[in-house]
């Protein structure tokens, strides 16, 4: 209500939004009335939006503060598409008991600095001010405004915090809350200056090619301090900090796999690698003519005119057009396949192929293999087979069959 005053008072351009969470009962409701009352006094515009808290929370896993949050800022989101900033009215003591409370819990330094000035577009200007201050504003300037009834309910810990820490925090220091704005601020900047120090380190460590993320173990492992630049990196892909120290506790065997909410990460020799995880499928396609290959490759039928120039493409098949018959199998390789690597000599497994080639557990996964007369041709993007090979002799027309990438 005093920041609505404020910005009335200022003549600037804005709105007021106000959530019912409908979790107090009649205090929830008398809230709503009074936004309603004083933007209908001020003829401002307001957005009020109603929500079924208790049922939102049902089989979320989460704390009904944290529904209630999350709502809030998502539908402050949805309403401010024609408007510059979002603007809450936190002050100095919500990032007081914020840091208190952070503290408790466990954090490092991003936890110290409490409720940002600034997120994005999402802005606090009164976060430099008390809650005594505001509401001596308020009476002063006859502001109306109401007290939510939960926030003596200290089986909430930040309540707890409120009316039993900090009064007595406040004994060792009558100017808690502004000695605490005042590290917060200091911390802030520590925390920019740190910030800016992980960046470079991701520079030198990071690199990510079509969705794959590669961290350079070898460099990362002369590094000082480097459980905490690793978990800087990690904490973007969802892993937290057992799977860090556990990684840097051990050598982890090549091959060895972790898995976040959103992501799986393989320890590759010198190297971690991150991806996207994805839901395990086996691809199996079966192409019956020239324009069900087309859907996947560019394919040409060329005549050999005695001057073919083989182009040095993984992606490329050369193929005798009295080869390709139909149906043509794209598929995952599986335990026991083998072909006949061209330039090779003789019969080898698939598998002990990429051992030999030092493919990871992802790229396996994801490589291909095309089968004819349930011979296996190519493995895609790799290697052809040595029986496939075109007799310049003998070949009257062949095909030229592009990999464009999009299984």
């Amino acid at each position: 209500m005093v920041m609505a005053h404020l910005f009335r008072d200022a003549g600037l351009n804005f709105a007021m939004a106000h959530c019912n969470f409908h979790l107090r009962g009649e205090d929830s409701n008398r809230d709503m009335r009074l936004v309603e009352n004083m933007a209908k006094k001020w003829e401002n515009k307001l957005f009020v939006k109603e929500f079924n808290t208790l049922e939102r929370q049902k089989n979320s896993g989460k704390s009904i503060e944290m529904v209630a949050r999350d709502l809030r800022y998502q539908w402050f989101e949805e309403i401010a598409t024609n408007y510059d900033y979002i603007v809450t009215a936190h002050q100095a003591d919500d990032a007081a008991e914020t840091l208190l409370l952070n503290l408790c819990r466990g954090c490092a330094l991003k936890g110290l600095t409490a409720i940002p000035e600034q997120n994005g577009r999402i802005i606090r200007p009164l976060l430099n001010f008390s809650a005594q201050e505001i509401r001596d504003y308020a009476r002063q300037n006859g502001i109306p405004f109401a007290i939510d009834c939960t926030n003596s309910d200290e089986t909430i810990k930040r309540n707890r915090i409120r009316a039993s820490v900090i009064p007595i925090l406040k004994e060792l220091n009558p100017n808690l809350i502004d000695t605490i704005s005042h590290n917060r601020e200091i911390l802030c900047q520590q925390f920019d200056i740190y910030q800016n120090s992980i960046g470079y380190f991701k520079t030198v460590l990071v690199s990510e090619n079509n969705g794959m993320v590669r961290v350079d173990r070898s460099k990362l492992q002369k590094i000082e301090h480097q459980s905490v630049i690793l978990y800087e990196i990690l904490s973007d892909y969802g892993f937290g900090e057992d799977t860090v120290s556990e990684l840097c506790r051990d050598a982890k065997q090549s091959g060895t796999q972790y898995h976040s909410p959103t992501h799986t990460l393989l320890v590759n020799r010198d190297e971690y690698l991150i991806r996207p995880n994805e839901k395990k499928s086996s691809k199996y396609l079966v192409l019956n003519s020239l324009e069900d290959m087309n859907a996947y490759f560019s394919v040409e039928l060329l005549r050999n005119d005695g001057n073919i120039c083989f182009e040095k493409n993984n992606h490329i098949l050369y193929l005798d057009e009295k080869d390709l018959t139909f149906p043509v199998i794209i598929r995952n390789w599986e335990s026991g396949d083998y072909f006949y690597p061209l330039g090779g000599t003789g019969k080898q497994k698939i598998s002990d192929y990429f051992t030999d080639h030092k493919f990871d557990r992802f790229a396996k996964e994801h490589t291909m293999l095309m089968e004819i007369n349930h011979q296996i041709v190519w493995i895609i993007g790799h290697r052809s087979d040595n029986r496939y090979k075109i007799d310049l002799n003998n070949t009257k027309n062949y095909y030229k069959i592009h990999y464009n990438g999009t299984f």
